[in-house]
Formats: structure tokens, sequence, C-alpha cells
């Protein structure tokens, strides 16, 4: 446990100790076995996480059921804000864990609360949107701009260490292209 809240205190450095000590006390630290969800796509969800240990992935499945991989999160990191993965407090996306995890949780509500009473812990929920949405609009760019090739040096730029962590066949939905063609851009 004790190694987990210090994973959780290395997430919010810029934090003075005190606003850190309040926000580390209203994570829930949970276990989460491989092949269960932070979240599941139109299931009610008014969680934020941190993925303190394992692998995650953020994915929809559309009507044919082709899931597309939205997101790979390796530990430790914030998983995308409920904000930005909600709609009308109902999960847009599935939260799949891949590798034997450990995150934390808070409902979205009460760190909407800390963040009106702390401006430090504000100015992180605030940094972690912006850094969200940095993250989404580069993705969009590289899907929408670049060949094959250049995704994959885009995902290895972006996410150092990923190509070993994750099945090709995640990373290739996540770059938007198959698993073949992953292949084939990984041998040019």
């Amino acid at each position: 446990m004790e190694i987990h809240l210090k994973t959780i205190k290395e997430l919010m450095t810029e934090l003075p100790d005190i606003d850190r000590k309040t926000l580390v006390g209203a994570f829930e630290i949970r276990n989460w076995p491989v092949g269960s969800y932070l979240s599941s796509q139109a299931e009610r969800d008014e969680n934020e996480y941190l993925l303190l240990s394992g692998l995650a992935r953020s994915v929809v499945t559309d009507a044919e059921g082709t899931e597309v991989n939205l997101n790979l999160y390796a530990a430790p990191m914030v998983i995308t804000p409920n904000m930005a993965r909600t709609s009308g407090g109902r999960s847009l996306v599935d939260i799949e864990i891949l590798d034997d995890a450990v995150a934390a949780t808070m409902p979205a509500p009460h760190l909407m609360d800390l963040m009106v009473v702390f401006e430090s812990i504000r100015e992180w929920g605030n940094t972690v949107m912006r850094e969200e949405l940095t993250r989404k609009v580069g993705r969009e760019w590289c899907l929408a701009a670049l060949s094959a090739r250049q995704r994959l040096e885009w995902f290895r730029k972006e996410h150092p260490g990923y190509e070993a962590l994750f099945a090709h066949f995640h990373i290739a939905s996540y770059l938007g292209m198959t698993p073949v063609t992953l292949s084939r851009a990984r041998n040019q």
C-alpha cells in the first residue's frame, strides 16, 4: 500500500505538501485483475482513475463489434479525465485492464469540490486536462496526416517503451492500421 501512495504522490509533485496530502487521501486504492474493466461503455461512471501499476487501454466498440483503441496506459499515469470520456454520466469507452493492475479511484464530483477549495489542486486538474487535450489532438493529427511508417515513428516518440509492453494488435488499432500494416511499417 505504501508504494502505491508514493506513486500517487509522484503524479502530483507540483502540489504543496499539504494539498497533495489532501488529494492523495481522497483516493481509494484497489487491485484490478487482467480482463476487468475500470469503466464500461454506456454504463454509469462517475470516477477519476490513476493507474498505479499495470497496463490498460481505452477502447470503443462499434455496432458491428469492431474495437478501436483510443488510448494505451502504462502505469503510473492519470487515466483520461471523467469529463473527457463520459457523457451524461455514462462512459463513452471501455477501460480494460490488460495486465494485473492497481488503480486509485475518486468520485469526479469530489475532485471538482477539491479543485474549488484548493487553487493548487485546481491547477493540477487543469494541467491534466490540457495534457489530455494535447495528446488527443496530437493523435488525431497523426491519424489524419501521417503514413503508416510515420505514425509508428510518432508512436515511438510519444510513447517510448510501449512497443515492448503492449500487444502489437492493440498498437495497430491505436494507430488506425491493421496488424499487417504495422508489421510492414516495423520492418521498413
